[in-house]
């Protein structure tokens, strides 16, 4: 462990934002994991998710070093680090005699304050080094695969809302690898298919076939893998639903934390458009009809938004008629549609701007559905276009996360209800999107 080559790492500060108060830092460190969740969603190698996992550790902790560490059958291998002083990377250990092999055996996190006062601890190893107390998580509590490990260099105990935070990058990271996996498997699979197709020497419209059932095949496992990023997004909503349910906090916090919602559940609707427009493409979106009440379904997808439009300054507004509007429809797919049209409109609408949604009654077999806002409305020559994946107004910045998926989602849910969706302008200004649906 003396000869460890010496690493490049630079100590970590604490951000001034984040020294005033715990739930400062912890509501810094939630909005922090948002960013990590969303970095680990698209990375393809091992050596790229130990990068974003080491760095991420020790932001979320304000520790002086973390480390990165892969079950080896019966060994722990210390694969990456990022501290103040070389620790043991690259070194293999027997899970018996080592903290990260406790964590892992035991599936659950190991908090050490003092490192010289804890059996669990081998001191021998640990005394050329800087660690004076530590917390080491497990990766996926069910057969754990690796461990992530937090060091510093003074005795301290680390917080509820820390362990917290390494748990849910630890959940993410477990994901993350599976992903990998996934991915250099369909690689290897794409790979030996191109060979076999040049070595047969197959014409060019047997090649095209094959190739084209291989895209069907990545999109597919595309689809998997977003799916996967909802259960750590559905986390986040769910931390931020819990302390927007406080009584005690302040406008400021109700702010912060409305904004850490409304993330989560774009990371979710996102991943969810995504996973039933492959569907779709596929043949295989399939819609569970019910009666229900559509008055009811719009106000409440409005209460749901009316944090983001809060934060914006926005109001929407509800035009419902005095009697009941039934039809049979399938509820959680046409709520869906509300929240990603809601979405857009208050997304596209000036600050302080009104999103108007209205009800009618078309006819004694259709329903129709409008809503209206204040943005910057849409070019006659794009408002069939929008409506196909990845299609997105010009001038929308990373802000508008998820745009060209969306529409594209309602587009596929209102047509499988036998419906239709259009757009057209709002006058004065902005844009209106019309639905009909057959009762």
């Amino acid at each position: 462990m003396n000869g460890a080559t010496r690493l490049q790492s630079r100590p970590i500060a604490t951000p001034r934002s984040l020294r005033p108060s715990t739930g400062s830092r912890y509501l810094a460190g939630m909005e922090r994991l948002i960013e990590v969740v969303q970095e680990l969603s698209l990375a393809r190698s091992l050596e790229q998710v130990m990068e974003i996992v080491r760095t991420a550790a020790r932001e979320l902790t304000g520790a002086d070093g973390a480390t990165f560490v892969l079950r080896d059958g019966d060994l722990c291998y210390y694969a990456d680090e990022d501290a103040i002083e070389p620790l043991w990377k690259g070194r293999r250990f027997p899970m018996s005699a080592c903290i990260s092999g406790w964590a892992m055996l035991h599936r659950t996190p190991a908090v050490i304050r003092d490192i010289y006062a804890d059996p669990r601890i081998p001191v021998d190893a640990y005394r050329p080094t800087f660690v004076k107390s530590l917390v080491m998580v497990p990766i996926r509590t069910e057969m754990p695969i690796g461990a992530i490990g937090t060091y510093w260099a003074r005795r301290r105990a680390a917080s509820s809302e820390e362990l917290r935070l390494l748990q849910g990058l630890a959940h993410s990271t477990s994901v993350a690898l599976e992903n990998v996996d996934l991915y250099a498997a369909l690689d290897r699979r794409v790979q030996e298919r191109t060979a076999e197709l040049h070595a047969a020497n197959a014409d060019l419209e047997e090649k095209h076939a094959a190739l084209e059932g291989l895209q069907r095949q990545k999109e597919a496992l595309s689809a998997l893998l977003v799916h996967d990023i909802r259960s750590p997004a559905a986390t986040l909503v769910m931390s931020a639903e819990m302390r927007l349910d406080d009584p005690a906090l302040s406008e400021r916090e109700k702010r912060h934390w409305g904004t850490v919602l409304s993330a989560g559940e774009t990371i979710t609707r996102m991943a969810a458009n995504l996973l039933d427009i492959a569907q779709g493409e596929a043949g295989h979106f399939a819609i569970h009809a019910a009666p229900l009440e559509l008055g009811g379904l719009a106000r409440s997808v409005a209460d749901a938004m009316s944090i983001l439009a809060a934060a914006r300054g926005q109001t929407i507004e509800l035009e419902l008629p005095e009697r009941e509007i039934e039809l049979v429809a399938d509820r959680e797919v046409l709520r869906r549609v509300l929240q990603n049209l809601l979405d857009n409109a208050l997304r596209y609408s000036p600050a302080g701007g009104r999103v108007q949604v209205r009800i009618d009654a078309a006819d004694s077999a259709s329903v129709e559905l409008a809503i209206r806002d204040q943005g910057p409305g849409i070019p006659a020559e794009l408002r069939e276009r929008i409506f196909e994946k990845y299609v997105r107004l010009a001038g929308s910045t990373a802000e508008d996360m998820g745009r060209g998926l969306g529409l594209s989602f309602c587009r596929l849910a209102v047509e499988t209800h036998g419906g239709r969706i259009w757009a057209e302008p709002n006058e004065p200004a902005g844009s209106c999107f019309r639905i009909r649906l057959p009762r």
